[in-house]
């Protein structure tokens, strides 16, 4: 009895041990996201005591900075997509000599080893195509979900950010009264896929293109009940991007007699790259949108 009683008495003892080593596990992990959130925070903080700028402006500065630091990656992806372009007569003929492969599982699978391969042996890396939407996407709702908390009204700056905003709308952690920031913001986002879709003839991307803007435009009441210091972020990721598009149009303009497969693959690249960038966009903000209580 004495024995079965200990033995009892050591179950429940190793059992609280547990439930109190998963509590503080459970704690290590939502103190680990809290402090990964507040990132975004802290870069914003140090921009602004280090320029004396407004809030405002230091939000939309260091968003356009953090572009800016991504623009190498878009030109390694451009290249090494221009690079793979070259490839398609040879990739093309490898999928012809896998056609008869059966059964189909298999001859995707060899297509794909063999392309692989073939990219390799040219020093190229296919994976580079989709470099830009991998980091692009997010670290743009990481960052803007960041800056969400920042200008929410329970945030340790909210007395600096109810005094933060340029004359017309002092106040970032309110929604913007005349509600116009939304609506540049959803404008920005329409431009931005006419721009990345312009001239091509794909139904996916047609496709893409007409659901992210629907999806816009059915979340503009939920954008209006935003603080409007997350739109100190928002629009100038937006104009970046349609600047960026803008430059590329132009280009590609200029070197239209001289139009190659591996130019036509590397706009595609760029459309691909844009369309991530607004969809992370979308993303981003519908993460935003969610009250911070329930994060």
């Amino acid at each position: 009895m004495f024995a079965r009683t200990s033995a009892a008495a050591r179950l429940l003892r190793c059992g609280g041990a547990r439930a109190r080593a998963a509590g503080r596990s459970r704690s290590l992990s939502g103190a680990t996201e809290v402090a990964a959130l507040g990132i975004p925070a802290q870069v914003v903080v140090a921009a602004q005591a280090a320029t004396g700028a407004p809030w405002w402006l230091a939000i939309g500065g260091t968003t356009v900075a953090l572009r800016v630091g991504m623009l190498p990656l878009l030109w390694y992806q451009l290249a090494e997509t221009r690079r793979f372009g070259a490839l398609r007569p040879q990739l093309a003929a490898i999928r012809d000599e896998c056609r008869a492969i059966e059964p189909p599982s298999a001859r995707a699978a060899q297509t794909l080893l063999r392309g692989w391969r073939c990219c390799r042996a040219a020093s190229v890396q296919p994976l580079a195509i989709v470099a830009v939407p991998l980091v692009q996407i997010p670290l743009l709702i990481w960052s803007l979900v960041g800056i969400r908390r920042m200008v929410d009204a329970g945030s340790p700056l909210t007395e600096q950010m109810r005094a933060g905003g340029p004359g017309w709308q002092r106040d970032l952690t309110a929604p913007h009264a005349p509600g116009l920031l939304p609506v540049v913001s959803v404008a920005l986002i329409v431009g931005n896929l006419q721009l990345a879709t312009a001239g091509t003839r794909s139904g996916l991307f047609l496709a893409v293109r007409n659901g992210l803007q629907a999806a816009a435009v059915v979340a503009y009441p939920f954008f209006v009940a935003l603080p409007a210091g997350v739109f100190a972020c928002w629009i100038p990721n937006s104009a970046f991007s349609l600047a960026q598009h803008l430059a590329a149009a132009a280009s590609k303009a200029a070197s239209r007699t001289a139009t190659t497969t591996a130019t036509a693959t590397a706009s595609t690249a760029t459309a691909t790259a844009a369309a991530a960038t607004v969809a992370a966009t979308v993303l981003a903000v519908a993460a935003a949108s969610i009250p911070i209580a329930q994060r």
